[in-house]
């Protein structure tokens, strides 16, 4: 991603979700090949050249949080995480409107294999329809986070509510074709197991 591209935007990683499939544990907690899940994405993607990014976490003291502040992330906490990621994406466009970003791209912390060179396909996109569109990442016909956000769609990201985030958004947004192994997001200890196994 070049710095022209990326001047101005924000990035917000969501890590503030239930986990409600994964069990008791917090899953960002767990390890994927030795590695906390919640760290995946944001390592991943701590060297695109973003003017602002942050991590929508359920608390300042989560376990990643250290790790994270020190990736260059702030964390922004979701104390209504229990209302849905709604309110994760409603802090996340809040926190890109306070920082005047005129783009805001979110990720979602449970999808370790995104790469900084898919963000920098998205981006891409996101600058070729004059940043005044929404542009989301897509496999197999579905429409997925990683997406990017024009400043013109902030105010409404910051109303929606329940616990479908932005699908009803993505849905018009401009799509890139992404693998679907790297658009794979962890729900169970069975996925994750599995995982540990393929090094």
């Amino acid at each position: 991603m070049s710095e022209g591209a990326s001047s101005g935007m924000m990035l917000a990683i969501l890590a503030a979700g239930s986990s409600r499939r994964f069990g008791k544990q917090d899953k960002l907690t767990a390890l994927l090949h030795g590695k906390m899940l919640g760290l995946h994405a944001a390592e991943a993607l701590a060297k695109s050249p973003f003017d602002h990014r942050a991590v929508i976490a359920s608390s300042r003291d989560h376990p990643c949080a250290q790790d994270w502040r020190q990736l260059g992330y702030d964390v922004v906490v979701n104390r209504e995480a229990a209302d849905g990621q709604s309110r994760s994406v409603n802090l996340a466009a809040q926190t890109a409107v306070d920082r005047g970003a005129r783009g805001l791209c979110i990720c979602l912390a449970d999808m370790p294999f995104v790469t900084a060179a898919e963000i920098e396909k998205l981006a891409a996109m996101f600058e070729g329809k004059n940043a005044t569109e929404p542009v989301a990442s897509s496999a197999r016909d579905k429409i997925s986070p990683p997406a990017i956000f024009p400043a013109s769609s902030l105010n409404m990201l910051t109303e929606i509510s329940g616990d479908q985030g932005a699908r009803q958004m993505l849905e018009k947004a401009t799509l890139v074709q992404a693998p679907a192994a790297l658009l794979q997001d962890i729900d169970t200890p069975e996925m994750l197991n599995k995982l540990n196994i393929i090094q």
